[in-house]
């Protein structure tokens, strides 16, 4: 799961990170929706490996015990 053993921020960065991702993958050229302004297609890809990053850098606020 992705708030399992994390802090309050690691949580916050994950779930985030998962939206930005999802936001990123539906406007991309991967999902082929017509009618998508070039703008946003062209800003899919930045935000994918926007997402990713928030994501994997969720892994490092871990809950010490």
């Amino acid at each position: 799961m992705l708030g399992k053993g994390k802090s309050t921020a690691g949580k916050v960065l994950a779930y985030v990170g998962l939206w930005v991702f999802a936001a990123g993958f539906v406007f991309s050229e991967f999902v082929g929706l017509e009618g998508t302004p070039a703008l946003l297609q062209t800003l899919s890809i930045p935000v994918l490996i926007l997402g990713m990053v928030m994501v994997v850098s969720s892994n490092f606020f871990r809950i010490r015990h």
